[in-house]
């Protein structure tokens, strides 16, 4: 029994030695993914980076890549929102300062009232 125990124990850290000294083989598997042109998945062929985008104001027009697209459009939403937000603040800024002027005009004028009263 103490021969069964003792070569357990030598068997269980010579393995933890073993297993401690290889590499990791997920991070090797990730590494290798990497390095590799992506794959095509359900019939989604990654778009062509060769042709530019033709351009019509806003809108884009992008190649089709999917079997029986004729024309793929494509919108730049977050500059659109961007910009709304941005003219939202800039009204605001002005509507402040607008009453920003109000107030102080109407601060000097009762001040010059308050001087000429006197």
């Amino acid at each position: 029994m103490r021969r069964l125990s003792a070569g357990l124990l030598v068997a269980t850290v010579w393995s933890s030695s073993t297993l401690a000294q290889e590499p990791d083989r997920h991070l090797e598997r990730i590494s290798i993914a990497l390095q590799q042109p992506a794959p095509v998945v359900g019939g989604i062929v990654p778009p062509d980076t060769s042709t530019a985008p033709i351009k019509f104001g806003i809108v884009s027009f992008v190649q089709p890549t999917l079997p029986g697209e004729m024309v793929r459009v494509s919108l730049p939403i977050g500059e659109l929102v961007s910009r709304a937000f941005e003219g939202v603040a800039a009204a605001r800024r002005r509507r402040q300062e607008a009453a920003a002027r109000r107030e102080v005009e109407a601060a000097l004028k009762a001040f010059a009232d308050a001087a000429k009263s006197r």
